[in-house]
């Protein structure tokens, strides 16, 4: 396994321990935690930034300019972990850089609130944008879901439940399928996300077995994918995501769904919202960018 220096750095320090899945964990502490390291963050200054009640939603917009397309972001954490305030960074990084407006939704953490509760937010969290763009200055003529991990996953599956919902979704490294029967969760199994957390975050969000094979929670198991957004698909070399969401990139193309899956070598889960630590995650960033200049023309 050849890792990238910071991603090397950051199976060191998740090895140590502890981890989520422990018997016993402390799931508060665990936030207070991320909480915590987000105090000390060096954030960009964006011209507009409002925390707004999205039809009972938490969400805050950051905008880069009047008029900016909008992306609506969901924030990883295995559907358990992050909010507005640890993901503030990183939504600041990408109004910046991208020049889009970020819509980032606060929704309700399993496993106090499960399935299908963080999805139904980041519904009307969508909703209200396109009902209130106006009063924000947003152009929500074309909105892009984009979502890390857990938040990919409840994009993809607003796409499933709703299509149409975006004109283009961006999933980095989604997890897809309770089941995790992808070879990767044998051949990458890592302490950054181990294939034992990934399996106990899923059932922190889909604690029941009749949960586990609807489409819009699990949507390796939708069976027509003809109707998805044109999507980017971003999956890690070191994750146990990787084949899932390679898998599902390969299930997209053949529907018919534009696609475009990029592999990043020598990183791990995790990297892609953290391009000031990541050479990788910068060169990402760019690309994205590039993508979201195309959109809007």
């Amino acid at each position: 396994m050849v890792l990238n220096p910071q991603a090397a750095a950051d199976v060191a320090d998740a090895t140590a321990g502890p981890h989520i899945s422990d018997p016993g964990a402390d799931i508060d502490g665990f936030r207070r935690e991320m909480a915590t390291e987000a105090l000390t963050e060096e954030r960009r200054e964006v011209a507009y930034v409002r925390d707004v009640d999205a039809d009972g939603v938490p969400c805050r917009v950051f905008r880069p300019e009047p008029g900016a397309p909008v992306l609506l972001y969901a924030h990883g954490g295995g559907w358990v972990l992050g909010d507005l305030d640890t993901h503030d960074r990183w939504g600041r990084e990408l109004a910046v850089r991208t020049g889009w407006a970020v819509v980032a939704v606060h929704y309700r953490r399993s496993p106090e609130h499960p399935y299908p509760l963080p999805l139904d937010d980041v519904e009307t969290a969508l909703h209200w944008v396109r009902a209130n763009a106006d009063e924000h200055a947003l152009d929500a003529s074309r909105i892009v879901g984009v979502g890390d991990s857990s938040g990919a996953n409840l994009v993809a599956g607003l796409s499933v439940r709703e299509p149409g919902a975006f004109a283009y979704q961006v999933l980095a490294y989604p997890p897809l399928d309770p089941a995790c029967r992808a070879d990767s969760f044998r051949t990458e199994d890592i302490a950054v996300l181990s294939a034992a957390e990934m399996r106990w975050f899923w059932d922190a969000y889909l604690p029941t077995d009749d949960l586990r094979s609807i489409p819009e929670a699990a949507p390796a198991y939708a069976e027509d994918l003809s109707r998805m957004p044109p999507t980017l698909l971003i999956t890690a070399e070191h994750d146990v995501l990787r084949d899932e969401g390679e898998q599902f990139a390969a299930r997209l193309a053949a529907a018919g769904v534009g696609v475009a899956a990029q592999r990043h070598l020598g990183v791990v889960h995790g990297f892609w919202r953290r391009p000031w630590d990541y050479d990788p995650a910068d060169a990402a960033l760019d690309e994205l960018t590039g993508l979201l200049a195309r959109l809007r023309t």
